[in-house]
């Protein structure tokens, strides 16, 4: 087995740190989100909720932009503030439902408001802001 020196796989790890550090927003989605949320952003029924359809209505108003920065994964996920918005944004431009409007798109700033406040109870927030988008027009599932 040949080994690289230590310098060589250290420019190897810098150069893909390099790599991601300027990733797109879809390969920021394929390598943070995919993984739970699936290669189309539906999720997993019972277990994992689908972004696909269904993000575009949680962003159309305050308390759903909130929840969506707050769940754990993107409070926690590892990406920046401003990559965190890049592919939520993304998300929306993507998958977004035919009949849902356009929300405002995140900002850097929104997410470094939100995330940083962790929900105590994420079903019950949810089913909380999916009563209100009810109450307005189409709602997502209350339940996931």
């Amino acid at each position: 087995m040949r080994r690289l020196p230590l310098l060589a796989t250290t420019g190897l790890a810098m150069s893909a740190l390099a790599g991601a550090a300027s990733a797109s927003p879809g390969q920021d989605y394929t390598l943070y989100c995919m993984g739970c949320h699936g290669a189309e952003a539906q999720g997993v029924p019972g277990r994992i909720p689908a972004l696909a359809g269904t993000l575009a209505r949680f962003m159309s108003n305050s308390e759903g932009r909130n929840y969506v920065l707050r769940v754990p994964g993107a409070a926690n996920s590892a990406l920046s503030d401003a990559r965190l918005a890049a592919v939520l944004n993304w998300l929306t431009e993507r998958y977004g439902a035919a009949d849902a409007p356009h929300p405002a798109p995140f900002t850097e700033e929104e997410v470094a408001r939100a995330r940083r406040v962790p929900l105590a109870d994420v079903q019950a927030a949810r089913r909380e802001v999916v009563r209100k988008l009810a109450a307005s027009g189409a709602a997502p599932a209350a339940d996931y």
